[in-house]
């Protein structure tokens, strides 16, 4: 009985523990704080060409922390991947449907910004490497736009969201969330998503 007693009691102290590190992205709500300092922000010099940001030559690709403070003054799309092959094509249309609506973002000082973190707690076993050098290999092509590696999956844990899986999540300049969505977004949902970015870059 005692035995039955002690496992119970383990089991509630886990349930609350758990509920305590993470907490539920909510619409309407501040994102909840989250600082990344394993691996974190990519960094490195650069030059501006034609008007957008440009990796210099021969510069090299380093990682320093990243917080959700570093979000605050710019509207900004949070894309939170999974280390795990296709995840990224899972809303392929909706980085498409940015790229097309041409948001100000190529400059240091932009009003917006796509972050996209991708937890490497998530990957397979053996993939880490692959994952990692392609990703370096997005923030080459896009420069102006925030990649951030988590390697122990502290994003996840402290949202709450669901391992193997791809989120997408739009915060205005105060943090506040505007759209929130894990999975693959419908045509709607894209469209709504790219309308709350406008609306909060026009305020």
């Amino acid at each position: 009985m005692k035995k039955f007693f002690f496992i119970v009691q383990a089991l509630v102290l886990t349930f609350l523990v758990s509920s305590a590190v993470s907490a539920e992205i909510k619409t309407g709500e501040k994102i909840p704080e989250v600082t990344i300092e394993d691996k974190g922000i990519f960094t490195f010099d650069y030059e501006i060409k034609d008007g957008k940001m440009a990796l210099k030559k021969d510069t090299e690709i380093t990682y320093k922390p990243w917080s959700t403070k570093d979000l605050e003054g710019k509207v900004s799309t949070i894309y939170h991947l999974a280390a795990r092959t296709g995840i990224d094509d899972i809303n392929k249309d909706y980085i498409d449907a940015l790229i097309e609506a041409d948001f100000p973002a190529h400059l240091p000082d932009s009003p917006y910004k796509t972050t996209t973190i991708l937890n490497m707690d998530d990957a397979l076993w053996g993939t880490s490497k692959i994952a990692s050098s392609k990703f370096q290999g997005s923030q080459e092509e896009f420069p102006y736009a925030y990649y951030v590696t988590d390697e122990k999956g502290k994003a996840l844990e402290t949202w709450g969201l669901k391992k193997k899986e791809s989120a997408v999540i739009i915060v205005d300049k105060e943090g506040k969330v505007l759209f929130f969505k894990e999975g693959k977004l419908s045509p709607e949902e894209i469209k709504l998503a790219v309308s709350k970015i406008k609306e909060a870059l026009n305020q």
